[in-house]
């Protein structure tokens, strides 16, 4: 891909609704053949201002924008937190730090999405500065998901694609548009976001006690669907965050390893009341981001880095439902002792199972 690809406007542009709005409607400037002159004062990013530009058309959409997980990174913010004995980013200066430098690279606005690609990606015009009611999903969803659900799910990372994917269908078919603009609340984690997907919303012949198939009815609500019909999935491990040279910036590093692994529910809810789900290793360790300060994770031991894991791969058939042994007669697909690091979280000891006989 060249830079001519990633930021000159298509002739076709041009003609499109936002085209005819014309450059400086957006992104001001000057309306001259000057280069330097025209650019003065251009504005790089206009959807960065929800009060701005996008607003004066689509006002509906930025009222709720403006709390959606995308933007605000919320639920990061929870999660960099719920480790720490403070209240708030503003609490604590590095990890506000910390923060701003690093997490923040997965905030995104309106054009991130419908027009350009994300900037923690590769950056740049996904068509010639063309307008998308419903993006991409190779082009933006897989920029800030690919390393796990994206990549998976289209088969990029692990062993094979989802069966959805393979079928033609993407992100938008199972994800309300709710859980990308939001909904005017500002949610806690991703966990608490409106409408989530549920298989059962499709496939109501597999509901517990209702199916024609005795595998579905014998295990009831005990298991999530992607304990039977999930595959190995992306785990990250020992995460270590570097400033670059300007210390403008952290970045961070990980080893990756794929793996499935089974284990006890560690959100377990009404919504969620399984007992054994599929689990992902994040790679936060106690140390991840000492290089910004001392004892940065005080609670690090108070919660699991495994997590519950809603791994975007399914099959339908795969090598732990193959057989009732394959699974009750399989103890490496649980999570054990073994799987532990010594740098990982005490809290994780509480989600290994019983093998279940």
């Amino acid at each position: 891909m060249t830079a001519t690809d990633m930021f000159v406007v298509s002739e076709g542009f041009v003609d499109s609704t936002h085209g005819s709005l014309g450059c400086i409607t957006c992104h001001e400037g000057e309306n001259i053949a000057d280069k330097d002159i025209a650019h003065a004062g251009m504005i790089k990013y206009p959807s960065s201002d929800l009060d701005g530009i996008c607003y004066q058309c689509h006002a509906g959409v930025t009222e709720t924008f403006q709390y959606s997980l995308h933007r605000n990174l919320t639920g990061m913010k929870n999660g960099l937190m719920a480790f720490t004995n403070e209240s708030s980013l503003s609490d604590s200066p590095h990890h506000e730090e910390t923060f701003n430098k690093n997490c923040i690279d997965c905030h995104a606005s309106c054009g991130d999405c419908h027009v350009s690609r994300p900037k923690v990606y590769t950056g740049g015009l996904i068509d010639g500065h063309n307008f998308f009611g419903t993006p991409p999903m190779d082009q933006t969803c897989y920029g800030c998901h690919g390393a796990r659900n994206a990549g998976e799910f289209m088969g990029d990372v692990g062993f094979r694609g989802d069966i959805h994917y393979e079928a033609g269908m993407t992100c938008m078919d199972c994800h309300d548009i709710s859980n990308f603009h939001g909904t005017g609340v500002e949610y806690a984690s991703m966990w608490d976001k409106a409408e989530l997907p549920s298989c059962l919303e499709c496939h109501e012949g597999a509901t517990p006690g209702e199916s024609d198939l005795q595998v579905h009815n014998i295990h009831g609500d005990s298991l999530s669907c992607q304990v039977c019909h999930a595959q190995a999935n992306n785990n990250c491990f020992e995460c270590h965050v570097e400033y670059n040279e300007d210390e403008t910036a952290l970045a961070s590093s990980s080893t990756v390893r794929t793996m499935f692994r089974i284990g006890l529910n560690p959100i377990q809810s009404e919504e969620r009341p399984y007992e054994y789900v599929t689990l992902r290793h994040i790679p936060t360790s106690v140390n991840s981001f000492e290089v910004v300060g001392p004892d940065m994770l005080p609670n690090f031991d108070e919660i699991p880095n495994w997590k519950y894991s809603p791994t975007h791969n399914i099959q339908r058939v795969t090598f732990q439902n193959e057989s009732c042994d394959a699974c009750h007669g399989n103890e490496g697909i649980f999570l054990k002792e073994d799987d532990l690091l010594e740098s990982d979280s005490k809290a994780n000891w509480d989600l290994i199972p019983d093998v279940p006989q």
